[in-house]
């Protein structure tokens, strides 16, 4: 082989892979916050995408021959880069369904902040978790293991090979059903607080009709609930954490 074929053969390669990684950085939680520009994730991603390409060489197919079977294995590799980004954004969907439970139990649901990490308004509550879970990502190291994910994806979903569509469907399914029941867990005891605290209301009012309870109870329940918040915020997000860690290991690693 001559070496502007051997160095074509990288650069392919090198695309490749990238195609895959980018779209995937575009989505990872923290590194997708609109506070970091376009430009600074690809290069984020395509430093990363040097660092992976020697673990992933041998799985990668020779360089088509014609453009549009090249044009085909690019579009696959976004394909599969974005179904990646997107089941981490459905595990952190979870958090952003429970942070609207907690919200609207502890009465803050219309309290609006600009939130960095979602890039839109939302309640202060969702802000305020997916800030921490952000910080405890990369504390704990979580992004390391999205990365082995990734690497780990060229084992699961190889290269020029054809799309399980009916399986990446059905993984979408379940790890959506999964959301949503690590949401009420999450969101659980702020609900019984709500429930309790309404039934509570009721009987207050129906003991003192001439009492105005939404103006007297409402500063309570906002104050109740944060407190009772602060004091299950650690092993909410250490549940949390643990939730995300498991299913990036069981859902990219193949077994």
């Amino acid at each position: 082989m001559q070496l502007n074929d051997y160095l074509a053969l990288n650069v392919f390669h090198l695309f490749l892979v990238f195609a895959r990684l980018s779209v995937v950085f575009l989505l990872m939680p923290g590194v997708s916050a609109g506070y970091i520009p376009v430009r600074l994730r690809l290069m984020v991603a395509l430093m990363v995408t040097v660092l992976v390409l020697p673990i992933v060489q041998d799985t990668l197919p020779p360089e088509p021959g014609t453009p549009a079977e090249l044009a085909k294995l690019l579009v696959i590799e976004v394909i599969i880069g974005g179904f990646i980004g997107g089941l981490i954004q459905i595990l952190m969907a979870a958090l952003e369904v429970a942070g609207h439970m907690m919200s609207m139990a502890v009465g803050l649901m219309n309290a609006f902040i600009d939130d960095p990490v979602a890039d839109e308004q939302s309640a202060i509550l969702i802000g305020f978790l997916n800030l921490v879970a952000v910080a405890l990502i990369f504390i704990i190291g979580l992004h390391h293991v999205m990365i082995l994910a990734i690497v780990d994806s060229y084992s699961l979903f190889q290269v020029s090979a054809p799309l399980f569509s009916e399986d990446m469907l059905s993984m979408i399914v379940a790890l959506l059903v999964q959301a949503f029941h690590m949401a009420i867990r999450l969101a659980a005891p702020l609900v019984v607080f709500e429930m309790i605290f309404q039934v509570t209301s009721g009987i207050l009012s129906r003991l003192s009709p001439q009492l105005n309870v939404f103006f007297v109870v409402l500063p309570a329940k906002i104050m109740l609930g944060v407190a009772i918040l602060m004091i299950v915020l650690p092993t909410l997000m250490l549940t949390f954490m643990t939730y995300m860690d498991n299913n990036l290991n069981s859902l990219l690693t193949p077994r």
